[in-house]
Order: C-alpha cells, then structure tokens, then sequence
C-alpha cells in the first residue's frame, strides 16, 4: 500500500497534498464491512429499531440505518418529520403529532407513500419491534430517491423512515437552565411553523449558546419579540399571575405546549388552584425580550424537555430567594401536570398502545 501510494503522489504530482492516501474503490462486501466497522458507541447504546420504505421492512442492527444519498431529504433538505414519545408501552399523543406531520408534509408538498392508517401502524410495529417499553419515535417523510437535482419532480417516490430510540437522559428540572439570546436570524414564518428536516438554524442557535456556557439559545425577532428555542416552545409567568406563550405565527406549533395549555386552562376553570398556584390567566400573545426577562419566571416546553425552569436569561437571573432559593417553582408545578397527564394509567386519552408481539413474539 505504501508503495502504490507513493506511485500515485508522483504520478499526480502537485495536485494532491503530501502525505495523503489513495481513495479506495470498495466492492460491495468491503462496504458492508465498514458500516459494521463504523458503527459509534452511541448508536450501539441507543438506535432499538428503524423502518425503511426503500427496504421495506424494519431493521434492529444499527449498521443497517442507513438512507441513500440521492433521497432529496439528505442532499435538498427536503422532508418534514416529527417525534413521539414512549412511555410504559404507549406512544403519548401519536394522533395529534400526525396531524402536525400532515400539515408540514402539505405545506412542503410531500405526499406520503402510504395511507395515514399504514403509516400509523409502521410507528407502532416499528416500536414493537424495540421489545423496549420507553424512548421516542422519530419519523420522516422525504421526497425520495432519483437524482442529485433540484426538483423533486424528478424523484421516484416519496420516502419514509421511522426510528426508535432510547431517550436521552432528562436535565435535572430543579437546577434549570440558562439561555442566550441568540445572534442567529429567526426563520421566515412560513418556514418556522413547519417541521421540516431543516434545522440549521436551530442547529447554530444551539452551538452558539452552548460555547458561550449556555443551555440552550431563544430566537427572538428583528422587533424584539421572543419565538421560541432551538426544539422548544418558550413562556413566561408575569407578576400578576399571567401564564404567556408566542402565538403560533413565526413558532411551531408545539404539541406538548398545546397539552399544557390545555391542562392548565382545565384546572383554571375547576377552580383548581392547588397545582397552579401562582396563575390566574392563560394567555398567547407576543411578548418582547424586556418583559420575558422582567417576568417572575420562564420556562422551556418540548415533547423530550417536558417543562423546564428558566434561571438565568442572558445576565438577568430567574432566582426566588425569600425564604430559600426556589428554582421556577411555579414551572415545576406546569411540569407535574404534564407528567401526570404521560402517565397513561391516567387514562386521558393521549396514549396508543404499542402491539407488542408483532415480529418479537413478545
């Protein structure tokens, strides 16, 4: 090998740096090979199962998840997707996350290669087939296969890909995180209220709070006015009691936040207070970076997040210090409303059985 490569440095001369290697042409084993070979800790740990319709079935090796490169998903960006999560057996709000998956795939002009009713049930066989009681459920629907173009007219078929993995482990919600007003341009509205595979953005407000020892970064737009996290929902708790989210024109369309609303306004009209405590009113309207951070607190809402206390917003901390310091207590209680309705021995009606025994004969 050291001797071919070094008839190629002088065959080629000045057009490949010195001491680079000669790219290999693999033969079909040589790959298969080298996905198992390149097979991360982290996928080993973590990815149980993964439903392919270019291959027709699902698959449990983690070598094996693979997406061709000319899927207009991987080398366009053009897919939508969504995530559900399981837990004790059950898939929590699999229906209303598919509505969500719907209207993205509308609005992205991807049509879907099977009915509703059999992409629902790939989700769930596809979560039987974990033999696992918890994780996520995350789905995409991708313009497919066909060519390395522009238009997806040239696309054979749309695509879709379901995988189902472990959850990452939960922050501790009594420490809370910080956030950053991020320097990263909030999306076009059209674009920021559907779910597509397009998360770059989402990506750099992330990277960007994290370097700067952050949780997680906020958009807020070019007006001042606070949208939403890189994969959450965002709110506030007013002084007087008033519980605040963005208005779903330039954010997503949470689906966990739209639960949460509605738990809390079921309280607020049984004249609950016991849960709530604090909150007199529900409310979603814009609400500007001034007011968030002279809130009597705010918090972070996603299907994985749950509810999470916001301490610190850029230099303006979130800390309650009378008697003891208390971290979002009031966002804490949101959270315990929330896990209470996951709990599927609740039986509110959010949970869809996984048919386990499917494939697994479990």
């Amino acid at each position: 090998m050291e001797v071919y490569g070094s008839l190629v440095q002088q065959t080629l001369g000045d057009r490949v740096e010195p001491f680079s290697r000669p790219t290999q042409l693999l033969t079909s084993q040589e790959v298969i090979d080298a996905l198992y070979a390149g097979v991360h800790d982290n996928a080993i740990s973590n990815y149980m199962a993964f439903y392919s319709s270019e291959l027709g079935g699902i698959v449990t090796d983690p070598a094996l998840m693979v997406v061709s490169a000319d899927d207009h998903m991987v080398h366009r960006g053009h897919a939508v997707f969504d995530t559900a999560t399981l837990t004790q057996g059950y898939l929590y709000q699999l229906d209303d996350h598919l509505d969500r998956f719907y209207r993205s795939a509308s609005k992205a002009a991807l049509t879907p290669p099977f009915p509703r009713n059999q992409i629902r049930r790939i989700i769930l066989e596809t979560a039987a087939a974990t033999k696992s009681f918890e994780g996520n459920m995350r789905y995409w629907l991708g313009a497919g296969r066909g060519s390395f173009g522009i238009s997806p007219l040239e696309c054979l078929q749309t695509s879709f890909y379901c995988v189902a993995y472990k959850s990452a482990e939960s922050p501790d919600p009594s420490i809370g995180w910080k956030v950053k007003t991020s320097p990263v341009p909030i999306k076009d509205p059209y674009f920021a209220t559907l779910k597509s595979t397009n998360y770059l953005a989402n990506a750099l407000v992330a990277l960007d709070a994290q370097l700067e020892g952050f949780d997680q970064g906020v958009f807020v737009d070019s007006e001042g006015y606070v949208a939403e996290g890189p994969v959450m929902n965002i709110g506030i708790i007013t002084h007087e009691g008033e519980m605040v989210v963005p208005p779903f024109e330039q954010t997503l369309a949470g689906v966990t936040l739209q639960r949460l609303l509605h738990l809390v306004r079921e309280v607020l009209d049984s004249g609950g207070t016991d849960v709530l405590g604090f909150i007199k009113k529900v409310s979603q309207r814009p609400f500007k970076l001034e007011e968030a951070k002279q809130a009597k607190e705010a918090f972070m809402v996603g299907s994985s997040t749950v509810v999470m206390p916001v301490i610190q917003w850029d230099n303006t901390e979130f800390l309650q210090t009378k008697p003891t310091p208390e971290v979002g207590i009031i966002a804490l209680s949101l959270r315990a409303l929330l896990e209470e309705d996951m709990d599927p021995t609740a039986n509110r009606g959010q949970h869809v059985e996984v048919p386990y025994g499917f494939l697994t004969n479990a």
